[in-house]
């Protein structure tokens, strides 16, 4: 016999109110509800609590393959916080400012994730700089419990101890990653030949909770792509807390859900990716993600755009298929 305490939480999350939940009626409501849901979700990740400071960017070496160039930097996101980053572009291109593409990583390895994947490869090749960094805890940041350089710990990562050690200071991993992206999109802003009104950030599993959480916060994204991390938080976390330490967040159950998350966007371009296999959803499946699509459109409805959120669905499971997401940065 076990006696646990799943149902309670699971009563107690159906039970209490999502005090930012998305209710505006008109553009002029959204906006409001929008800069408070914004520093909320601030506060409660503890990115608030997260200190600004010199970046000290450096571009470390530069390989060449296929007409890219292929950059690893390092920056400072906090004082003595140092962030790896691959910078991937085309040299030649028109001579114009370039977009910029964040291209945050998932669970199961760093960087080198994404930016060696074709997609990074055709967006570079059309003009955009791309910025594959190692979230906190992955990649070359994991903590030492995991630093082991054979193929198991490579692909592992330390948020449990991330977790553990924030959240006395009332902060989360989820926290410490979008402050570290926006940092970036300074760093990104300060280049000459960067267009700023032209970033966009796309992620698959943890890389798009990443995005959606950033492009929630950040109004410089422009233009967001998740995929595999948009669903009900109910079935998809509260009942699978086996999932990642990066997931949690104090007080987030009663804050908002995904679809909440998904309306900030509006009315900037949000590309949204599920599979009909994918278990990460929960029990229901695609039944605990089409309610939040529709909580988000209503969002892009105000606006009359409802061009600009695309929700696109494959047969598979928890995987990036990216269908169409060239052409939806492109036209964002």
């Amino acid at each position: 016999m076990y006696y646990t305490s799943l149902e309670y939480f699971q009563k107690k999350y159906d039970s209490c109110e999502r005090k930012y939940a998305f209710c505006a009626a008109t553009k002029e409501e959204h906006q409001i509800w929008r800069k408070a849901a914004a520093l909320k979700l601030q506060e409660i990740s503890g990115i608030d609590r997260c200190l600004k400071t010199d970046a000290k960017a450096e571009c470390i070496k530069t390989e060449n393959s296929d007409g890219r160039k292929k950059e690893y930097w390092i920056m400072q996101t906090e004082p003595d916080v140092w962030m790896p980053f691959y910078r991937l572009y085309k040299e030649e291109i028109e001579n114009r400012k370039r977009p910029v593409l964040l291209f945050p990583h998932g669970h199961g390895g760093g960087k080198e994730t994404t930016v060696d994947t074709a997609f990074a490869k055709e967006m570079a090749d059309a003009g955009w700089y791309i910025l594959c960094p190692d979230e906190r805890g992955s990649g070359e940041r994991r903590e030492f419990p995991q630093q082991a350089e054979n193929e198991e710990m490579r692909r592992g990562n330390s948020h449990r101890e991330l977790l553990q050690l924030a959240i006395g200071f009332g902060q989360s991993v989820i926290g410490l990653a979008v402050w570290d992206l926006m940092r970036l999109i300074d760093l990104a802003e300060s280049w000459e030949d960067v267009d700023s009104e032209r970033i966009a950030c796309a992620g698959m599993s943890g890389g798009g909770q990443q995005t959606l959480w950033l492009a929630a916060i950040d109004e410089r994204v422009k233009a967001a792509i998740t995929s595999g991390y948009f669903y009900g938080m109910r079935d998809s976390l509260v009942s699978l807390p086996q999932n990642c330490a990066c997931n949690f967040v104090p007080h987030i159950w009663e804050t908002m859900d995904m679809g909440d998350m998904g309306a900030m966007i509006a009315p900037r371009g949000l590309f949204i990716e599920s599979g009909e296999k994918d278990p990460l959803e929960g029990a229901r499946g695609l039944e605990n993600v089409y309610p939040q699509v529709m909580t988000a459109k209503r969002a892009f409805a105000l606006y009359g755009k409802a061009d600009r959120l695309i929700h696109s669905v494959h047969d598979g499971g928890h995987e990036w298929r990216g269908n169409g997401m060239r052409e939806f940065l492109e036209r964002m």
